[in-house]
């Protein structure tokens, strides 16, 4: 059974994340963990005093916890009001020096499968991959990440876009994304963008055709444009893509794609969530 981890600042773009997140569990049958991580204040250069400084931790600490006990019983009512209720949810507070850090910790002691944040809709994206809490998530993080600007909205994922170079080395990506269309009954559409460049080696779907000729739920295409970017967008929209899936270390190359305007603004227009896998640099 899959687990999610739903990390929340519960801003307005985390709780539409959340919607998305349950009806995604939903689909899955897979409980899900929604986890605040705080901070607690640096003092030190101020106060010398152990004392002073323990009683401030322990007022932040005490204000964090009855804070997240109110947000609990508003995550419980957007839940049922959503008729999502049935979903099997746990809550986790945790205090970590980075936020960052909270999460992937928490990731890797639940043994997560699936971290969903939401993102603050183009302005959000961009924050997403040049430097943001969900762009160091994406980068620290050993199991999928799942980016969901605020205006999503989850009407179900059926088609899945993942973006290749068809060489050897991303089967492996190809394999997971695979699998994870499969667990949703979803399609898993593999394309590359073509863009007439006699100095790349050409790549041929064909041979990966063969490969995975046997599963109804993968197939691959070329694209053809004369710009990598705006042949990735322009391809999302043609098909009418639920998600597109990138791997994460391919980050340079993300935060190229989102940081051209037409990008950002058709990222923001069409709402398409960003799922990333973080394979070893030898897959």
């Amino acid at each position: 059974m899959m687990k999610i981890l739903f990390p929340t600042d519960f801003s307005n773009a985390a709780e539409n994340a959340y919607i998305f997140a349950l009806r995604l569990a939903k689909q899955l049958k897979a409980p899900i963990t929604v986890l605040h991580v705080y901070t607690l204040p640096d003092v030190s250069p101020w106060l010398e005093l152990p004392d002073i400084n323990r009683e401030v931790n322990d007022l932040v600490t005490n204000d964090e916890f009855d804070s997240f006990k109110t947000r609990i019983d508003t995550l419980k009512r957007i839940a049922s009001e959503n008729t999502l209720d049935d979903v099997d949810i746990n809550y986790s507070l945790r205090e970590s020096a980075y936020v960052v850090n909270g999460i992937v910790d928490e990731a890797n002691d639940m043994k997560a499968d699936l971290v969903i944040m939401g993102t603050n809709g183009a302005s959000g994206f961009k924050k997403a991959v040049y430097g943001s809490v969900a762009l160091k998530t994406m980068e620290e993080s050993t199991c999928p990440v799942l980016l969901v600007p605020d205006k999503a909205f989850f009407k179900g994922i059926i088609d899945i876009g993942l973006t290749l170079e068809y060489l050897p080395e991303e089967k492996e990506l190809v394999r997971q994304s695979l699998a994870f269309a499969t667990k949703i009954n979803g399609h898993l559409d593999c394309f590359h963008v073509d863009t007439g460049d006699h100095n790349k080696m050409k790549s041929d779907p064909v041979e990966w055709q063969q490969e995975f000729k046997l599963d109804s739920h993968i197939s691959f295409h070329m694209h053809y444009s004369l710009d990598t970017k705006k042949g990735i967008i322009e391809y999302c929209k043609q098909k009418h893509l639920d998600m597109l899936v990138m791997r994460a270390h391919h980050r340079n190359m993300i935060r190229e794609l989102f940081s051209s305007s037409l990008a950002i603004k058709v990222a923001y227009d069409i709402h398409i969530p960003l799922l990333t896998f973080h394979l070893p640099e030898s897959a």
